[in-house]
């Protein structure tokens, strides 16, 4: 994880992240930390992320309401990006819902913190005919429990009174940051965004004054 470069930062924050070891999540983090953001990060292997003097790290499961509250502790806004990993295994999950109720829960309806969460394009209404009818029930079968799962965190998202916003993000590959796009229902985006992309996307959207979309879909 590259924490040494240098971004000058202003209106920096305190931000718990959800996911910090994972694929996307290692590059979100050094987003942050390259900001003069503060960081807390809830992981259950704490020794896998490198040290930071702006990085708090707590031991715990996304699953635990005592180790969710204790990352949110003091903190002025949060960045979900839990998965299942890669392909996850093709059978039904509820990580990434549970996680963010818990969330929900623990910031509960007078919290003004901004909830910033990794989607799918696939997910509510988002992507094109094909894609949704043919090309993943077909050929991409272990992305449905996954879609679904996003569905459930959207519903959730969309029942609470928390500033919120969930990223519809295509497929992930690992590289530098490029040019975005975004789109209110992925059926403009591109097949593919880059994780150091993806990471000042997200980041972006913490210091941004009004979300204009609540689920865009983001990619190249």
């Amino acid at each position: 994880m590259n924490l040494g470069r240098k971004v000058h930062s202003v209106n920096t924050k305190t931000v718990a992240i959800f996911g910090a070891t994972g694929f996307s999540g290692r590059s979100v983090l050094s987003e942050l930390l390259a900001r003069g953001h503060r960081v807390r990060a809830l992981a259950r292997r704490p020794a896998a992320l490198e040290t930071h003097t702006n990085l708090t790290t707590v031991e715990g499961n996304a699953l635990d309401p005592e180790a969710v509250a204790e990352v949110l502790t003091g903190t002025d806004a949060v960045i979900h990006c839990l998965g299942v990993g890669g392909k996850g295994n093709g059978a039904p999950t509820t990580l990434v819902s549970e996680s963010v109720q818990l969330i929900l829960d623990a910031l509960g309806d007078s919290s003004s913190q901004r909830l910033i969460c990794m989607s799918n394009v696939g997910a509510g209404d988002s992507g094109t005919f094909l894609a949704k009818r043919v090309v993943v029930p077909l050929f991409v079968r272990w992305l449905l429990p996954i879609i679904e799962d996003k569905d459930r965190m959207e519903a959730a998202l969309q029942a609470s009174k928390t500033d919120w916003l969930a990223v519809r993000f295509p497929n992930i590959v690992e590289g530098p940051a490029k040019d975005t796009k975004s789109c209110p229902n992925g059926r403009k985006t591109s097949l593919s965004i880059t994780t150091e992309s993806l990471a000042r996307y997200l980041v972006d959207q913490l210091s941004a004054e009004r979300i204009a979309l609540r689920t865009p879909s983001v990619s190249n």
